[in-house]
């Protein structure tokens, strides 16, 4: 039992499932999270680097890339270090996977939402769901800001919970760091902000290509747990061909109902294809959604045990 416990897999293993169950039970208050700084720091440095509409788009694309490596390079090379002093570096790896994880406050929101939907509180729904994207929510109606939810919690899920995990498990806690703060840095300098879309470019760019591998692997898990058939046909024939939409239509194809369309960000309407299945978004839907993501982070959990196990068993 000893020997196992110094195994890098089982290693591994136990703090893929500390950090799974952590997400599933606890929620790290937002005012003391740690990546709260990290979103403070990146606002505060794009308000002094990013250049003005009538730079060359060069001078955005170099500010932009510049930006993302100070405000990722040091936190990774200063956490690297000391895990690489520490006497238990286990602790210190659970410690980064557990702050890293953070999707638990995306379905508390998400369930607020419902909750402010049924009771008719469209207000309400409208804070709620702002509190989790990028889009102008004051607009949505009930429809809108059903869809929406479902779209956001559906992409964070791939980004923040398969694409984290599947980093850490792959190559280690510093390489999941930076991954994370990649997305957390495309996201706070949204491309559609007024002023950003080349600025976010390097760091939009760069945390996309990371996701690739959790889409892959996000996609799977979704498909199995809701119907594998319609979901691949649904990726196959997307009317959009960008990946993100094509994750979408996936997802509405195998749930039966619509995903995409018109999104507003910050005044200006943006008129995406729609995608999925063949009816519009109902209310339960929302409900039916919540439960094959819940469903779809189980398996991901699972195949992942039976991977590290599979790897401690060989070694």
């Amino acid at each position: 039992m000893e020997s196992a416990l110094h195994s890098p897999a089982i290693q591994t293993l136990i703090i893929v499932l500390v950090s799974a169950i952590s997400d599933a039970l606890w929620r790290w208050p937002k005012a003391y999270h740690p990546l709260t700084l990290i979103r403070y720091l990146s606002e505060t440095m794009a308000g002094r680097v990013c250049p003005k509409n009538r730079e060359p788009a060069s001078q955005h694309l170099i500010s932009g890339t510049l930006g993302a490596l100070l405000l990722i390079v040091p936190f990774a090379v200063l956490l690297a270090n000391l895990i690489s002093l520490a006497e238990y570096p286990w602790f210190f790896e659970a410690l980064i996977v557990l702050t890293l994880l953070d999707f638990g406050h995306d379905r508390t929101y998400y369930k607020h939402v419902i909750r402010a939907v049924a009771g008719r509180k469209k207000m309400l729904a409208r804070d709620r769901a702002a509190q989790f994207m990028a889009r102008d929510t004051d607009r949505l109606t009930d429809i809108g800001i059903a869809k929406a939810c479902i779209e956001a919690l559906l992409l964070r899920f791939y980004y923040l919970y398969c694409g984290v995990l599947f980093w850490f498990i792959l190559v280690g806690p510093i390489t999941a760091l930076c991954y994370r703060l990649l997305i957390l840095i495309s996201w706070q300098w949204h491309p559609k902000r007024p002023g950003f879309s080349l600025f976010a470019k390097p760091a939009r760019v760069a945390a996309r290509l990371m996701a690739i591998p959790a889409f892959v692997f996000g996609f799977l898990t979704i498909a199995m747990v809701t119907n594998p058939l319609r979901a691949t046909r649904g990726f196959v024939t997307s009317a959009a061909g960008d990946l993100t939409s094509r994750l979408l239509a996936a997802f509405g194809a195998a749930m039966g109902f619509l995903l995409g369309g018109p999104a507003i960000y910050h005044g200006v309407t943006y008129r995406h294809q729609r995608v999925g299945g063949k009816r519009e978004v109902r209310f339960s839907d929302m409900t039916y959604s919540y439960r094959a993501i819940l469903r779809a982070m189980m398996l991901f959990i699972s195949v992942c045990t039976l991977l590290l196990l599979s790897i401690w068993r060989l070694g």
